[in-house]
């Protein structure tokens, strides 16, 4: 709608202008303007009085390849499923059930593998621990020798 007010305008001002400047007398130029403008409303009529026709042609036909493409929906779905589960069943050698299951075999076997593995780590880290200590009592016990014998050199 924007641009059709614009549009008008520019041929109304063309128009004028044209009257204006025509070489013909007034008498032929309007003659001529009325006979094109009457020749351009029969056109737009015959145009106006085909498009609801049309439309309705349009919307009716829309209207059964709609209702084709309802009637047919379901089929279509199923043919989608059955070609993915091919595709599955081509692409692992199994169903997608037994699939699924087997991966949650292997992800239940490598839950068990980790924990196994961080109570080993827990295990070890305990053991350092206690290496430790152990290390850090021998220390004590070497400066506490190392004490005494520097004592008893001084004496």
């Amino acid at each position: 709608m924007g641009k059709v007010i614009p549009f008008i305008t520019g041929a109304a001002i063309g128009a004028l202008a044209a009257l204006a400047f025509a070489p013909q007398t007034g008498e032929k130029t309007r003659a001529l303007v009325a006979e094109r403008a009457n020749a351009f409303a029969g056109e737009a009529k015959d145009f106006g009085a085909g498009m609801p026709g049309t439309a309705q042609e349009a919307f009716g036909a829309m209207r059964e390849k709609g209702a084709d493409l309802l009637k047919d929906a379901p089929a279509k779905a199923q043919e989608f499923a059955n070609g993915a589960t091919a595709r599955v069943m081509g692409a692992t050698g199994q169903a997608p059930a037994e699939s699924n299951d087997e991966l949650r075999e292997k992800i239940e076997a490598a839950r068990r593998r980790i924990a196994a593995q961080v109570m080993e780590n827990a295990e070890q880290s305990k053991a350092v621990d206690v290496a430790a200590e152990a290390a850090e009592d021998v220390k004590a016990e070497v400066a506490e020798a190392a004490e005494a014998e520097a004592e008893a050199e001084a004496e």
